[in-house]
């Protein structure tokens, strides 16, 4: 029998998803460490981004533990990012940066207008296409 969260993953659309939100689940929470804000944050998301543009994923380990919880944003030809300190209080502004990132003919999510939590502290990391190319600087 399939579990209800692989179920969810199949559903998806490869084809209709812009933006794939990995959402780490080992991290464990400082108070309660039965407690992983991960998963709660994966079932928050699901439901926030139904009937967008965006599927929601759980990956075991996205190596930001110092920020944790953390997600990542993986534009489908784009860019990718890295977030760090996030809570259930983030769960819009994470699905309006998604959703700004989809919408860029680039796939890149832009400083301008970008939630204040996908922003300094809370930005780990942004890693280009496989495909990107820049000259060296003169």
């Amino acid at each position: 029998m399939m579990s209800d969260e692989r179920k969810d993953d199949l559903e998806t659309v490869p084809e209709a998803v812009d933006v794939t939100i990995f959402v780490c689940t080992n991290c464990r929470d400082e108070i309660d460490p039965e407690t992983r804000p991960g998963i709660g944050m994966i079932a928050a998301l699901r439901e926030a981004t139904a009937g967008k543009p965006l599927a929601v994923k759980p990956v075991t380990c996205l190596a930001n533990c110092e920020k944790s919880p953390s997600a990542a944003f993986n534009h489908r030809s784009g860019w990718s990012y890295v977030f760090g300190h996030l809570t259930l209080e983030n769960v819009e502004d994470i699905v309006t940066g998604a959703m700004m990132l989809a919408g860029d003919e680039r796939g890149f999510l832009p400083l301008r207008g970008r939630p204040a939590c996908l922003r300094g502290k809370g930005m780990t990391a942004r890693i280009p296409p496989f495909h990107h190319h820049e000259d060296m600087p003169s």
